[in-house]
């Protein structure tokens, strides 16, 4: 039995991106508060550095190309906001602030991920197959996993601007 997407499907996309855009700057500065120093006092040095990138975004695109590469940039995010999340269970397992608003963000970017893939099949009949992969720090000292952390949520802050003002 098929399940048609919601009739305001897009304007939920556009309030999850809004949401997560109006939350970053403060899952950011808890991130990089919560890992103490060097990141506190140079938190431009540690974690501004343009080394993260994300998949490309086209915001002049159609409206199917860019739900496409929407979900491409939100599913890897959503990887390594996991892997992000696994990490700081262990470095700082009793900041509630830090994992309140990581499993927050993690919700809401899931649910996005959800009425894109709705909207993507039921509007254009894509059904997306390629594998996407997210940071993976499993292998890395727990200075760097601090350090990846902090840059993928200081990258994410300029992504997340882009995308919630593209729809």
């Amino acid at each position: 039995m098929d399940h048609p997407c919601s009739s305001n499907l897009m304007t939920q996309v556009k309030n999850q991106l809004e949401q997560l855009n109006g939350t970053a700057n403060a899952l950011f500065v808890a991130y990089y508060t919560a890992q103490g120093e060097p990141f506190t006092k140079s938190v431009d040095r540690m974690c501004g550095e343009d080394l993260m990138s994300f998949p490309p975004f086209h915001a002049n695109s159609t409206e199917k190309d860019k739900l496409v590469e929407l979900y491409r940039v939100m599913a890897y995010f959503h990887l390594s906001l996991d892997d992000v999340m696994q990490c700081q269970k262990t470095l700082n397992p009793k900041d509630q602030n830090l994992h309140s608003k990581l499993n927050s963000t993690a919700d809401t970017v899931q649910g996005l991920l959800s009425n894109v893939l709705c909207r993507l099949c039921d509007t254009y009949n894509v059904r997306l197959t390629d594998m996407i992969n997210g940071l993976n720090t499993s292998e890395q000292y727990v200075f760097q996993k601090k350090r990846l952390g902090c840059q993928l949520l200081f990258k994410y802050k300029q992504v997340i601007a882009e995308l919630a003002q593209s729809f």
